[in-house]
């Protein structure tokens, strides 16, 4: 299978999950893996993708950046239950688990808890109120290795709930929310019937790109060709919600350097494994950080009927002028490398 032809599961469990590009003790083989509580687990769900070689040969990792593993195993369809998942993370921390680095240890927070924030980028704040121009997603360049780094942080942090952000994001689920979740497979899942993802288009490895435009802000997405248009006249949200969408209604305003992004109006979610119900709200914060080449964007949802306490997750993005919007098409091949550098005509 080439990388043209992975859909974004598997491609996702194989190279987003085991190709990471960090520093690793001395490797284990799958043979030396301890036996414990939860290895039965990981080789039920994990070796539906790979083999246990695949946990083994990156030798160990901290525990947040097993969390992360696990939470991107789970985002893009590995199998199993809460129980199953919370069994497995406990293995990796009780038997394959190191002390983070003092560079890790500040990107990953401490304990559970977030990273703390970097300083905005020192530019003009009319510098730093233009996010025009082509943007990608970090792990586009950090994980999937498509291009150069630059700047960008090496690690992103993943969602977690705001009052509690040590607790498994499922675990924050409602049982409205669980009843969804349970219905999930890679049969029922949304990516298979061209269903829109929403807001954070974005967040997928497909190029995106800010035009502004006299009283909003539009984002064209390269991902599913999502138009989302950010009303900064002064506008309110319309009463009630007289046209619930997968994009929402987004209205806009500036604190200083920092977008802020409120937008309501949506529909239920399909069956997927964060689902949200017509009661989201959603809170993006965007500044440019680092040497201003850098996007933040802090995303926070609230849905009472969806979550026990609001989730927040923060992600990474590079202002890329080389990036051209291509076509997308949702039949059934999404191509990662549409963007990556082509070699030299002999």
């Amino acid at each position: 299978m080439t990388l043209k032809t992975m859909n974004l599961r598997t491609h996702a469990a194989l190279g987003l999950v085991f190709g990471l590009g960090l520093t690793w003790a001395p490797r284990l083989s799958a043979q030396s893996l301890p036996d414990g509580a939860g290895k039965a687990q990981l080789q039920t769900v994990c070796t539906t993708c790979h083999g246990m070689d695949k946990v083994a040969e990156k030798g160990r990792r901290t525990p947040g950046q097993w969390r992360g593993v696990v939470a991107l195993m789970r985002a893009y369809g590995a199998m199993g239950s809460n129980e199953d998942f919370a069994a497995i993370l406990g293995y990796l921390n009780t038997n394959l688990s190191r002390m983070p680095t003092a560079e890790e240890a500040a990107n990953e927070g401490v304990d559970g808890a977030p990273p703390a924030k970097e300083p905005s980028a020192k530019l003009p704040l009319e510098q730093m109120r233009d996010l025009s121009g082509p943007w990608m997603t970090s792990m586009w360049y950090t994980v999937l290795n498509m291009g150069p780094r630059g700047s960008l942080p090496t690690q992103q942090p993943q969602m977690h709930g705001v009052k509690d952000p040590s607790a498994p994001v499922p675990s924050l689920f409602t049982p409205w929310a669980k009843a969804i979740v349970a219905k999930y497979s890679m049969y029922t899942d949304p990516v298979l019937t061209c269903n829109s993802p929403g807001p954070q288009a974005y967040a997928a490895p497909y190029a995106f790109e800010v035009i502004p435009s006299p009283g909003r802000l539009n984002m064209l997405m390269e991902y599913y060709h999502v138009v989302r248009r950010i009303y900064m006249d002064g506008r309110e949200h319309p009463k009630g919600n007289p046209d619930p969408n997968a994009i929402g209604h987004s209205i806009g305003h500036w604190e200083g350097e920092t977008l802020v992004v409120d937008t309501v109006g949506f529909n239920d979610s399909p069956v997927q494994l964060i689902p949200h119900s017509d009661e989201l709200h959603l809170v993006e914060r965007m500044r440019r950080i680092r040497d201003g080449n850098v996007l933040e964007i802090e995303v926070t949802q609230e849905d009472p009927k969806a979550f026990t306490q609001p989730l927040t997750q923060t992600m990474y993005f590079k202002r890329d002028p080389s990036l051209e919007m291509i076509e997308h098409n949702c039949d059934g091949e999404l191509d990662y490398s549409s963007h990556a550098p082509k070699p030299a005509v002999k």
